[in-house]
Protein backbone atom coordinates (compact mmCIF):
# COMPACT_ATOMS: atom_id res chain seq x y z
CA UNK A 1 0.00 0.00 0.00
CA UNK A 2 3.39 2.51 1.01
CA UNK A 3 4.33 1.61 -2.54
CA UNK A 4 1.33 2.55 -4.27
CA UNK A 5 1.62 5.59 -2.30
CA UNK A 6 4.45 6.51 -3.03
CA UNK A 7 4.25 5.54 -7.09
CA UNK A 8 0.99 8.08 -6.77
CA UNK A 9 2.67 10.78 -5.55
CA UNK A 10 5.87 10.56 -7.87
CA UNK A 11 3.22 10.49 -10.46
CA UNK A 12 1.45 13.79 -9.29
CA UNK A 13 4.96 15.57 -9.07
CA UNK A 14 5.44 14.91 -12.47
CA UNK A 15 2.61 15.27 -13.76
CA UNK A 16 2.79 18.87 -11.66
CA UNK A 17 6.19 19.42 -13.58
CA UNK A 18 5.29 19.00 -16.65
CA UNK A 19 1.93 21.48 -15.96
CA UNK A 20 4.24 23.66 -15.03
CA UNK A 21 6.35 23.64 -17.69
CA UNK A 22 3.77 24.30 -20.30
CA UNK A 23 2.38 26.82 -18.71
CA UNK A 24 5.77 28.53 -18.34
CA UNK A 25 5.84 28.21 -22.15
CA UNK A 26 3.28 29.67 -22.63
CA UNK A 27 3.55 32.59 -20.47
CA UNK A 28 6.96 32.82 -22.84
CA UNK A 29 6.52 36.73 -24.46
CA UNK A 30 6.68 36.67 -28.20
CA UNK A 31 9.85 38.99 -29.86
CA UNK A 32 9.01 41.98 -31.21
CA UNK A 33 10.16 43.09 -34.02
CA UNK A 34 13.14 46.03 -33.94
CA UNK A 35 12.21 49.66 -35.98
CA UNK A 36 15.42 51.46 -36.42
CA UNK A 37 14.40 55.26 -37.74
CA UNK A 38 16.58 56.21 -40.55
CA UNK A 39 14.89 59.11 -41.97
CA UNK A 40 12.01 61.50 -41.60
CA UNK A 41 11.02 64.48 -44.04
CA UNK A 42 7.97 66.44 -45.10
CA UNK A 43 6.56 65.48 -48.47
CA UNK A 44 7.08 68.38 -51.24
CA UNK A 45 4.26 70.32 -51.66
CA UNK A 46 1.98 68.53 -49.42
CA UNK A 47 1.64 70.63 -45.90
CA UNK A 48 0.97 68.36 -43.15
CA UNK A 49 2.30 65.07 -44.61
CA UNK A 50 5.98 63.69 -43.87
CA UNK A 51 7.71 60.23 -45.20
CA UNK A 52 9.16 58.22 -42.44
CA UNK A 53 11.42 55.82 -43.01
CA UNK A 54 12.53 52.69 -40.90
CA UNK A 55 14.74 49.62 -41.08
CA UNK A 56 13.16 46.79 -39.12
CA UNK A 57 14.74 43.64 -37.99
CA UNK A 58 12.11 40.41 -37.72
CA UNK A 59 13.45 37.93 -35.44
CA UNK A 60 12.02 34.73 -35.87
CA UNK A 61 8.21 34.61 -34.18
CA UNK A 62 8.32 38.22 -33.70
CA UNK A 63 4.98 39.76 -34.58
CA UNK A 64 3.62 43.18 -34.85
CA UNK A 65 -0.23 42.02 -33.47
CA UNK A 66 -2.76 43.58 -35.75
CA UNK A 67 -2.95 46.77 -36.33
CA UNK A 68 -3.40 49.53 -39.02
CA UNK A 69 -1.21 52.77 -40.26
CA UNK A 70 -3.21 56.09 -40.70
CA UNK A 71 -1.88 56.54 -43.70
CA UNK A 72 0.18 54.52 -46.56
CA UNK A 73 2.82 51.54 -45.80
CA UNK A 74 5.48 51.05 -48.50
CA UNK A 75 7.97 48.06 -47.83
CA UNK A 76 10.32 46.07 -49.48
CA UNK A 77 12.07 42.66 -47.66
CA UNK A 78 15.78 42.92 -48.05
CA UNK A 79 16.45 39.35 -45.98
CA UNK A 80 14.22 36.77 -45.04
CA UNK A 81 10.71 36.16 -45.67
CA UNK A 82 7.86 37.30 -43.25
CA UNK A 83 4.18 36.57 -43.19
CA UNK A 84 1.66 39.15 -43.91
CA UNK A 85 -2.17 38.59 -42.91
CA UNK A 86 -4.64 40.27 -43.94
CA UNK A 87 -8.33 40.55 -42.57
CA UNK A 88 -10.36 38.72 -44.85
CA UNK A 89 -7.74 37.29 -47.77
CA UNK A 90 -4.92 34.71 -47.57
CA UNK A 91 -2.09 34.72 -45.10
CA UNK A 92 0.54 36.03 -48.19
CA UNK A 93 4.66 35.46 -47.88
CA UNK A 94 6.70 38.27 -48.72
CA UNK A 95 10.59 36.79 -49.91
CA UNK A 96 13.98 38.50 -49.96
CA UNK A 97 13.99 41.28 -52.77
CA UNK A 98 9.66 41.68 -52.92
CA UNK A 99 7.76 44.91 -51.51
CA UNK A 100 3.97 45.27 -50.76
CA UNK A 101 2.23 47.77 -49.54
CA UNK A 102 -0.75 48.49 -47.12
CA UNK A 103 -3.71 51.04 -47.64
CA UNK A 104 -4.04 53.72 -44.92
CA UNK A 105 -6.52 52.14 -42.32
CA UNK A 106 -5.71 48.47 -43.70
CA UNK A 107 -6.08 45.98 -40.39
CA UNK A 108 -3.31 43.49 -40.87
CA UNK A 109 -0.50 41.67 -38.90
CA UNK A 110 3.13 40.89 -40.08
CA UNK A 111 5.45 38.25 -38.56
CA UNK A 112 8.09 36.35 -39.04
CA UNK A 113 6.94 32.47 -38.88
CA UNK A 114 10.41 31.41 -40.18
CA UNK A 115 13.62 29.92 -37.85
CA UNK A 116 16.01 33.06 -38.91
CA UNK A 117 15.75 36.73 -38.90
CA UNK A 118 14.29 38.77 -41.65
CA UNK A 119 14.79 42.33 -42.44
CA UNK A 120 12.95 45.31 -44.14
CA UNK A 121 12.72 48.60 -44.93
CA UNK A 122 9.61 50.63 -44.50
CA UNK A 123 8.32 54.12 -45.54
CA UNK A 124 5.07 55.25 -44.02
CA UNK A 125 3.37 58.15 -45.30
CA UNK A 126 1.62 59.99 -42.48
CA UNK A 127 -0.11 63.38 -41.40
CA UNK A 128 2.67 65.00 -38.93
CA UNK A 129 2.61 63.80 -35.62
CA UNK A 130 0.68 60.87 -35.87
CA UNK A 131 2.28 57.26 -34.89
CA UNK A 132 3.37 54.58 -37.15
CA UNK A 133 0.73 52.26 -36.56
CA UNK A 134 -2.26 51.98 -34.27
CA UNK A 135 -3.77 48.42 -32.31
CA UNK A 136 -6.75 46.96 -34.30
CA UNK A 137 -9.52 46.58 -31.92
Amino acid sequence: MKRAGLILSAAALGLSAVLAGLALAQEKPRPVPTHIYLKAEAVSGVPGKQTTMVSILWPPGSTTGRHYHDGDEYALVTEGEITLLVDGKAPRTIHAGEAYHNTAGLVHETKNAGSVPAYSIAVFVLDKGKPLQQPAR
